[in-house]
């Protein structure tokens, strides 16, 4: 029922709570307590609650990025932490356009002023696993502050929030035949292990330039002083084997990448193969129901032939 109301538009969300608050009476008082205590959501809440309704899964991803750059801090790795900030605020960027264009859909368009705390929310989420499970829950009543922490507004609490559940009040639509949802599986996960292996290709190949920068630096120093000439040359017989050894990962991922993707195109024919068969058992229901309406005109005329004979 949360999730029913903070899937309403701003304006709607009163009178749809007392409506519920209403309906529960009858038979919980105490549930209608509880409904009566969900808080309005701020605007910029709301536009995260859509957000999450809409494109949970890159909501998701973005979140995971944050489990990334925890672990990044935790080895000290100033290169990697470099590129996952530069990631999470390009990814923030974007989902908050996101949120806006949903909005805008929604017929409830949001100012920029909204768009700037819907991203500080998404940081928060970033930044902190908690404020994370809270943005994740699609039942957010307030903007989320970025202070290193993702700790909620004070002005928005949001301590009430029943437990997590599904974001999306939309009833599911009934389950497809077995064979095509074994499919649907089957490319979900290949999907999954295809974007995994890009992940590890491109930061493999950014240790691969990595290398090979180093390896320019020490040629170089090599030209300049001859004193330090065995020092450089150390230093790029290290380098060449760091780059002998991204090149080898490289190959691997590539090789990973590309039975990801013979799978996921071998999950699509036999999606393609469930699909012609649901159709093959549509036509062979048409032409039954033509029999039969054959048959029932048979019925008839045969009746009325008695009929007149009686």
């Amino acid at each position: 029922m949360a999730d029913e109301l903070y899937a309403q538009l701003p304006a709607d969300f009163i009178g749809a709570r007392t409506d519920a608050v209403a309906e529960a009476k009858r038979t919980d008082k105490g549930l209608a307590r509880r409904i009566g205590e969900l808080g309005k959501p701020t605007l910029a809440a709301w536009t995260v609650n859509l957000l999450v309704r809409e494109s949970g899964d890159q909501v998701s991803e973005l979140v995971e990025l944050g489990d990334l750059l925890r672990r990044a801090q935790d080895d000290l790795d100033p290169e990697q932490l470099r590129a996952l900030d530069k990631q999470r605020r390009q990814v923030v960027r974007a989902l908050a356009r996101e949120a806006a264009k949903h909005a805008r859909r929604a017929g409830h368009p949001v100012s920029d002023a909204v768009v700037v705390q819907v991203e500080e929310t998404l940081k928060a989420a970033v930044a902190d696993p908690d404020a994370a499970e809270q943005v994740l829950a699609g039942r957010l009543t307030g903007a989320l502050a970025y202070n290193g922490l993702g700790t909620p507004e004070p002005t928005a609490p949001t301590t009430r929030r029943p437990p997590r559940r599904p974001a999306s009040s939309v009833p599911a639509e009934p389950p497809p035949p077995p064979l095509d949802l074994d499919a649907a599986r089957t490319a979900k996960a290949e999907r999954a292990a295809r974007r995994e292996a890009e992940e590890k290709l491109r930061d493999a190949r950014a240790t691969l330039r990595t290398a090979r920068a180093a390896v320019d630096d020490a040629a170089a120093e090599a030209e300049q002083a001859t004193a330090a000439a065995k020092e450089a040359a150390q230093a790029a017989g290290a380098a060449r084997g760091e780059r002998d050894d991204a090149r080898a990962r490289v190959a691997e991922l590539e090789a990973a990448l590309e039975q990801a993707r013979q799978r996921a195109a071998q999950a699509e024919e036999e999606a393609g193969a469930a699909e012609a068969e649901a159709d093959r058992a549509e036509a062979d229901r048409a032409a039954a129901e033509e029999d039969l309406q054959r048959a029932e005109a048979d019925r008839d005329r045969a009746q009325q032939v008695v009929d007149e004979l009686s």
